[in-house]
């Protein structure tokens, strides 16, 4: 049926009238013979719907607007030298970005937004703003009351299905939207340098916009069929037996189930699996019920399911391209030949963690910073994860930390203790790099696996340092000094450097430890409490032991040996029972790089609420030139 119940009130076979077409409505008869409520109500909708496609595109042309402004300026300054910067154009871009340090603390309402910063929650509002306001401008407050010819009964009319039919439309325009901001494959992360994971608030947040809209427009129309318009029920039930109804309560139903299935005590119940699959699949259908509801509206629709299909067609792409063997000897028949990993098993009083160690041919390049999606396709092909490289790209060795919970980790865990090889399958790699090439000073702050994110940054920034009195500082906060043997090897090459590098500092801060006799250097915001009644033979057979489980991988470094390393600038803080405090050690890092001069960038990865503590101690430093930063989110 195509459009009746919009049209129904128009009489099409009336002499001498003609049939004028409205792009992505149906066609109105003019001119209007009926009564005068009803031509005046048929004025406005048709007038309505006019000023609907024109917000729509409104819409597009602002998003459009602001990601051109945002490449031509990020191009603009990418090819410019810091020092030859000025201008009012440059002066702007500074002040913008003093503007969003100021607003990198946590936003408030945390128990609905979670640990985001108020800069996530400005931008939701100025959206959710212009959206409301488009909303309701230019709709008709009116009523109508017609007769119905034949009977004694009278039809309810009011611009409340213009404004549903408004609010259709913008969550039709939202759609590709959305989905550019879910996209892995992130053309939005290519314009504006922001990886993707972090569109992830805003599309969580528009997806539940589209579902109010959604509602609110199944709500509206069933009012005004199904109480405004005489007689019923006859009037509703025709009105439902039409296809294109019966296609926007099945997208009605889907939406549903892509809110609920998102929420995250819903993600704990079913698993993330099931809702990675179920919202990818679910979604599609989605998309395809919004075309059957309302074709006229298909250049919404064609876009979003293009989008969808571009990013795992690129994926997919991507994948094969780093495990494409090209017949090489030694390969066997396949083209196609996943990398193996050694797993090692690290467990301690809190829980358990992974080793994972991959060599792979140099088609797998990276940068420091970036992260690839993991497959176990012995355990499934159909689950991926993300973990950043722990390892440089010039090892050629890709060194991943995977904290074992629930699921798949759980599996391997049970592989690892067996010292078991798997085959791998990796896609990527994504995710920005670090750090930027005029960057001269690195603070890099980690708590836990956080440290997998951080250290290779700091490793870049030496090779690339021109300056060896650049300020260089790694701070690792973990729970239990024993934690350090994740990544021994490493620290103990990070350590080797200090000579070199005069202004590289290592601070590791122990949260949940005493001093097992053996006193560490302190400063402020540390804890060095040691502890008398701890048994030293205990602590011996601990170290042995953890000594012993990665001495396959790494060559048997001991705890002791990078507990108790004498240098000025390396330092061990045992906190007993308390975290650093991440505000002193930004104040420090601050105040030496203030005698040096040049671009600092402060990165860090861990826990949220480290996330938090760094974004306001970020927030209050005063400078609004030469100061980057980034949290990589571990949520």
């Amino acid at each position: 049926m195509d459009l009746v119940a919009r049209a129904h009130i128009q009489d099409h076979g009336e002499a001498n009238t003609t049939e004028k077409y409205y792009w992505g409505y149906a066609s109105r008869i003019l001119p209007c013979t009926k009564d005068t409520g009803t031509c005046e109500y048929l004025e406005a909708v048709y007038t309505m719907h006019e000023t609907s496609m024109l917000y729509t595109f409104i819409l597009w042309a602002v998003i459009g607007g602001v990601l051109l402004i945002w490449t031509a300026l990020r191009f603009r300054r990418m090819g410019v030298a810091s020092q030859g910067r000025g201008g009012f154009i440059d002066d702007l871009c500074d002040q913008v970005g003093a503007l969003k340090r100021s607003l990198l603390p946590d936003a408030p309402m945390r128990w609905l937004f979670g640990r985001v910063s108020r800069l996530q929650v400005v931008v939701l509002a100025v959206m959710l703003g212009y959206l409301l306001v488009f909303s309701l401008v230019g709709i008709t407050y009116k009523t109508w009351i017609t007769p119905i010819s034949g009977t004694t009964l009278f039809n309810t009319r009011t611009g409340l299905g213009g404004w549903s039919d408004r609010i259709g439309a913008l969550a039709y325009a939202l759609t590709p939207f959305t989905i550019l901001l879910c996209m892995r494959e992130s053309v939005l992360s290519l314009l504006t340098a922001i990886p993707y994971q972090h569109f992830n608030f805003l599309h969580r947040w528009l997806g539940r916009v589209i579902f109010l809209q959604s509602f609110l427009h199944t709500l509206a129309w069933t009012l005004v069929e199904g109480k405004f318009y005489q007689p019923q029920p006859s009037v509703y039930a025709g009105f439902m037996a039409q296809q294109y109804v019966i296609f926007g309560v099945v997208a009605m139903f889907l939406i549903t189930w892509l809110t609920v299935f998102s929420m995250k005590s819903v993600i704990a119940w079913t698993g993330y699996e099931f809702f990675k699959i179920t919202h990818w699949v679910v979604a599609v259908l989605y998309v395809g019920a919004c075309w059957g509801h309302w074709d006229k509206l298909w250049c919404w629709m064609v876009p979003s399911l293009f989008l969808v299909v571009l990013d795992q067609a690129v994926r997919f792409l991507r994948m094969g391209y780093l495990h494409y063997t090209g017949n090489k000897p030694g390969s066997g028949s396949s083209w196609f030949q996943s990398a193996q990993g050694r797993l090692q098993l690290l467990t301690d009083a809190n829980g358990s963690v992974i080793r994972l160690d991959i060599d792979h041919d140099d088609r797998t390049t990276w940068q420091a910073g970036q992260h690839f999606y993991l497959t176990f396709p012995s355990l499934s092909i159909w689950q991926s994860h993300p973990f950043t490289v722990a390892s440089i790209p010039s090892s050629h060795r890709h060194t991943y930390l995977l904290r074992v919970r629930s699921g798949q980790t759980s599996h391997l865990a049970r592989l690892a203790d067996e010292n078991a090889t798997v085959p791998v399958i990796l896609a990527g790699p994504y995710g920005q790099a670090f750090p930027s090439y005029e960057t001269q000073h690195v603070l890099a702050v980690a708590g836990g696996t956080g440290v997998t994110f951080t250290l290779p940054i700091l490793q870049a920034a030496m090779r690339q340092c021109i300056n060896r009195a650049a300020v260089l500082e790694f701070v690792w906060v973990v729970r239990k000094s024993r934690d350090l043997m994740w990544l021994a090897k490493e620290i103990d090459e990070l350590r080797g450097m200090l000579d070199e590098f005069l202004g590289l500092r290592i601070k590791i801060f122990v949260s949940r430890e005493e001093s097992e006799g053996k006193e560490k250097s302190s400063d402020e915001g540390s804890s060095n409490d040691s502890s008398p009644h701890r048994d030293p033979e205990k602590g011996k057979q601990r170290e042995q032991k953890v000594a012993t489980t990665v001495s396959s991988i790494h060559s048997a470094i001991s705890l002791d040996n990078l507990l108790s390393f004498n240098h000025p600038r390396y330092q061990v803080h045992f906190l007993k029972d308390h975290h650093p405090s991440i505000e002193h050690i930004m104040g420090d890092f601050r105040d030496r790089t203030m005698d040096v001069g040049g671009v600092v960038e402060i990165v860090g990865s861990g826990p949220e609420a480290m996330g938090s503590d760094l974004r306001g101690a970020v927030a209050k430093v005063q400078e609004g030139e030469g100061l980057k930063f980034y949290w990589d989110s571990r949520e």
